[in-house]
């Protein structure tokens, strides 16, 4: 039976065509302003790649969720392989869920003996709509990724299983380790193992109790003690960042309510996901009705299979492997403010694949077209589904705008969408996106964060003091509240006041590097050693930040330190070569170091990235001359009037180096322009009259 027979290559090719066909476009996909900030575009420890500290860092205890070593190693690995573009971070979380179609399908080959079967339970695992959250979201590499070392897992123990092969155990147990380190979730495997000892490899029949048995439940401990051991490191994670909400915010009554509602509304989008949102808020309260509606169709659906346990027993199997892989997420211990969600289901719903599709199997044995023709149809609808479902996430707004389109009082859809809007620049949209969110949840300080944002970058900074201040008082742990109150407070002029708010934000988050950055630009003209100090930890902790690097450039030079400046520069432009303000500073000091060549090409690279108008071409200009070289000091000038030809001093300073080189006409040509341009100048009036001297009349 563990014996791998065509036409598994035939079945395995076309699972993994059609995730690629389904998924593909994925490649395409943008990050989203949901999570993937706090897990990659803005977290120093992924941007860097994979380092020694980083991946010291990533086996820390640390948010923003659970204790995830493999998958942060993951992202920082491929950081350094494919840089930070969505793309190839995209494409591999669709390699993983194509891979993981294939080794679930090996497994219940294996297991099972039934090809048909396990090829069903393999294609509807990778089309169902409900698994694309997993899939197209950066942010769940740790989803894919769990769950290709779960079945690794599954496989070797099968391999265990069958020939009682000791030398397989350690592959088992080094593959549920990884798992569980990709995502702790993945805690419940070896409850699955149990299982599969009762069904499909019927061990625990065959152990006839005694030793045998005894043996089955004690080679299971060295794998508890693996979950538990994650689950202990994951609980100091969310502890640290306070994510495990208190009894008081979700009463024991309404997390009991919530679970048996969720269990509730996963079965119904198995046959129905047709509802799907990124984000599903916890309720305020749950009607009676609802929640004995789902405790009927789950007690039901447990007696069914306890009924027909004999002659159907993957139903019962299933249905277990469903409940209980979905303990650990179904909210009993309640972290983060969702009442469920889609991703949860990466794992819990191989189970009911398994029960839906051996059931409807054993109920039609004698009709195979019948059977086939049902298969190709669901197929086909569920192909549709996922098709739809991934389109949402081609940008945030898609995303979230679907979120609301079908949830209610979708407090972080609202939010989330009021972002992207603003980001495409309809600031009036957004506004009323972060009001309905406030409307949805009261005191919400994400919304109201956001709203102060807004109405301070529209110029109005007592307007976002007036929403931040009382946000602040309800949530005085709020970090990114403080740095936005600290960044209006100087706005307003009230410098000790803004200090003093960065310095909070700095104390509630260590690791927030934007409060630091912001409080040493605040400082650079009034206490240097202090602002010098915050950047050389800012460049410290993320050395990708460029204009961290830029200003440590600036107050390295104006203490005299021009090779400290230069090589500051040089790793701003390193970190962004697109930095205009660091190719003007760099051309500035190297203009001061007589290196006019290299002054000039970052000056034009500066025009060309915004920081370099006609201005600074001409001062740099003027500097060159001053020195006697006036070969630069005329290239400078010709880049000026590039920049702006109606520059009368440009025009006037280069025809001042004309005429002191001997051209006449030349220089004669640039006054007039000059004068031309602005009649009143009075150095140029007066170099005209003298060139005119100089020309001899025609």
């Amino acid at each position: 039976m563990g014996e791998v027979r065509p036409p598994f290559a035939r079945h395995a090719a076309f699972v993994v065509l059609a995730v690629l066909a389904l998924y593909s476009r994925c490649a395409d996909f943008p990050f989203v302003n949901y999570d993937d900030n706090r897990y990659f575009y803005e977290n120093p420890h992924v941007l860097t790649g994979l380092t020694r500290d980083n991946a010291a860092w990533a086996f820390g205890i640390h948010g923003p969720s659970m204790w995830i070593p493999l998958t942060w190693l993951s992202h920082q690995a491929m950081v350094s392989l494919f840089g930070t573009e969505p793309g190839p971070h995209h494409v591999l979380n669709v390699l993983l869920h194509a891979a993981n179609a294939v080794l679930l399908l090996l497994f219940l080959r294996r297991t099972t003996g039934q090809a048909l079967h396990a090829f069903a339970v393999a294609l509807i695992f990778a089309i169902h709509p409900l698994h694309v959250e997993s899939v197209a979201w950066v942010t769940e590499r740790k989803d894919v990724l769990s769950l290709f070392f779960c079945l690794a897992a599954l496989i070797a123990y099968e391999g265990h299983a069958r020939r009682a092969d000791w030398k397989l155990y350690p592959l088992v147990l080094l593959c549920h380790a990884l798992a569980v380190m990709a995502k702790p979730l993945a805690v419940t495997l070896p409850c699955v193992m149990l299982l599969c000892d009762f069904w499909p490899l019927r061990r625990a029949r065959l152990a006839g109790g005694g030793a045998g048995t005894n043996r089955i439940i004690l080679e299971k401990l060295p794998l508890l003690a693996i979950s538990g051991l994650a689950s202990h490191f994951t609980v100091l994670c969310q502890n640290s960042i306070g994510a495990i909400g208190s009894s008081t915010e979700f009463p024991p009554e309404l997390r009991l309510a919530n679970a048996v509602t969720a269990y509730g509304a996963y079965l119904r989008r198995l046959l129905l996901p047709t509802d799907l949102a990124v984000f599903y808020p916890y309720p305020e309260r749950l009607a009676a009705a609802s929640v004995a509606v789902s405790l009927l169709v789950c007690l039901a659906a447990g007696l069914l299979a306890l009924r027909f346990r004999k002659s159907q027993p993957a139903a019962l199997f299933g249905l277990l492997w469903f409940g209980g892989t979905l303990v650990p997420m179904i909210g009993l211990v309640q972290a983060g403010a969702a009442a469920m969600a889609d991703r949860y289901a990466y794992l819990p719903f191989i189970g009911l694949y398994i029960a839906l599709v051996w059931s409807v199997a054993g109920w039609m044995p004698r009709r195979p077209r019948a059977l086939a023709w049902i298969a190709g149809l669901a197929a086909c609808w569920l192909a549709a589904l996922t098709w739809r479902q991934i389109s949402f996430w081609k940008s945030s707004e898609e995303l979230f705008s679907r979120a609301v389109a079908v949830t209610e009082r979708n407090y972080l859809a609202h939010n989330n969408l009021g972002l992207a809007v603003q980001q495409a620049g309809r600031t009036d949209e957004a506004r009323r996106q972060f009001e309905l969110s406030v409307a949805a949840r009261p005191g919400y300080p994400e919304a109201i964060n956001n709203l102060a944002i807004l109405e301070a970058r529209q110029g109005r900074p007592d307007v976002a003091r007036s929403w931040l201040e009382p946000m602040l008082a309800a949530h005085p742990d709020h970090a990114t509240g403080w740095h936005n109150l600290a960044k209006v407070l100087a706005d307003l002029g009230e410098r000790d006041a803004a200090v003093r708010a960065f310095r909070k934000a700095i104390e509630l988050s260590p690791t927030f590097i934007e409060p630091r950055y912001d409080l040493a630009c605040l400082l650079m003209s009034a206490d240097a050693a202090t602002a010098k100090e915050l950047l050389v930890g800012v460049v410290r902790s993320a050395p990708g930040h460029s204009n961290a690097w830029v200003n440590l450039g600036v107050l390295l030079a104006a203490a005299g330190d021009g090779a400290g400046a230069q090589q500051a520069y040089q790793k701003a432009l390193a970190a962004q070569p697109a930095n205009g303000t660091a190719h003007h500073n760099m051309a500035l000091l190297l203009a001061g170091l007589g290196r006019g060549q290299e002054a000039l090409h970052h000056m034009r690279e500066a025009a060309l990235h915004g920081c370099g108008t006609a201005r600074h071409f001409r001062m740099l200009g003027e500097a060159f001359r001053a020195k006697g070289d006036a070969s630069t000091a005329r290239s400078l000038l010709d880049e000026a009037l590039r920049v702006d030809p109606r520059d009368a001093d440009a025009h006037n300073d280069l025809g001042v180096i004309l005429g002191d080189s001997g051209d006449h006409a030349g220089a004669l040509r640039h006054f007039r322009e000059a004068v031309a341009i602005d009649p009143k100048h009075p150095r140029a009036t007066l170099n005209l009259r003298r060139a005119e001297t100089m020309v001899p009349k025609p």
